[in-house]
């Protein structure tokens, strides 16, 4: 994270410079390497407060994805470190440690918290996204799709509440257009990911979808382990992608409702998606093919499509200058 960008968001002292700066060494080691890429598109101003939000979504994941901790001690952690976010306690005491669960923690909190008061973010929807994710130490299957999508709400739903404040998002149906991007790559996420989550004792596909393809829980997970496409998994995974579609459809719309300097992340998000969701139907539907037919010009695609984004990013930061929504702290 840059200086200049610091400034440009108006965090200026010591305490709040050391915890934004902790964010975007936290993301650097551990997000993906579109990462850079993706920040690169926002608004200088808002590029830290994005580098928070990431981090507090992160750091809540690594604690409760910690396969080498007992359920137990990930639950006490991770509850630890949410009752030091509300009550205030994550903050260092005059000898400069305080908090079960470590520095980091720590300033990751602080900064996040800097961005809930600078842009007027409910806590209770953070305490719904923190309640949400907790259930994954113990949720293995959702009955219905309303159950899934209740769980979808209280990830994605709520954090593309944030990005809505943080872009600046203008538009009455703004919660369920910047929601509908997050359920459509979370769906495709669940299709991509049937193994690894088979693994961790997990299925996301709602049991009523699974049935309607004459599906049971030991028989999907038998087909799954095998990795070998049969004829009903196959109707289940096009059945799915149908969803996925209308989602994006839907959230066609967001990039075209945020503050004219940010439209490029959601845009490129969206378009990354759209091209995930056609590699698979290209694929004939095959979750467990590694790299679908046109997977390489899929991937030099996105590669294009990601520099053209940039280079308007750069001309709309330009065209529509933006101040930082915080008072210089």
């Amino acid at each position: 994270m840059r200086t200049r960008e610091l400034v440009a968001a108006g965090v200026r002292t010591g305490a709040l410079v050391e915890a934004y700066t902790c964010c975007g060494k936290f993301l650097s080691r551990n997000n993906s390497a579109a990462y850079p890429a993706a920040r690169a598109l926002l608004y200088p101003a808002i590029r830290p407060y994005y580098d928070a939000i990431l981090a507090f979504c992160g750091y809540a994941d690594e604690l409760l994805d910690d396969e080498a901790t007992p359920i137990s001690e990930r639950e006490a952690a991770f509850d630890a470190w949410t009752a030091a976010f509300f009550d205030g306690s994550y903050e260092p005491d005059t000898d400069g440690a305080h908090s079960l669960d470590g520095r980091q923690g720590r300033l990751i909190s602080r900064a996040f918290r800097h961005v809930i008061d600078t842009y007027g973010i409910e806590l209770e929807s953070v305490r719904e996204f923190l309640h949400t994710m907790r259930g994954d130490l113990h949720v293995t299957s959702y009955a219905t799709y309303a159950d899934l999508n209740g769980y979808m709400s209280g990830i994605s739903g709520v954090h593309a509440g944030w990005m809505n404040a943080l872009l600046e998002t203008r538009h009455d149906d703004a919660q369920r257009i910047a929601s509908s991007l997050g359920y459509g790559v979370y769906l495709l996420d669940f299709l991509a990911d049937l193994r690894e989550d088979l693994e961790l004792g997990r299925v996301y596909l709602p049991t009523e979808d699974l049935e309607r393809f004459g599906l049971d829980r030991a028989g999907f997970e038998q087909i799954v382990s095998r990795g070998v496409m049969t004829p009903s998994l196959r109707e289940l995974v096009q059945f799915e992608t149908v969803r996925v579609g209308q989602y994006f459809e839907t959230a066609d719309a967001w990039w075209r409702h945020v503050h004219p300097s940010s439209r490029e992340l959601p845009r490129q998000y969206l378009a990354l998606g759209r091209l995930s969701l056609q590699q698979l139907i290209r694929s004939d539907y095959d979750v467990f093919r590694n790299r679908p037919r046109g997977w390489l010009l899929g991937t030099a695609r996105a590669r294009a499509g990601t520099g053209v984004s940039y280079l308007r990013a750069r001309r709309d930061h330009r065209r529509h200058a933006r101040g930082s929504a915080a008072v210089p702290t």
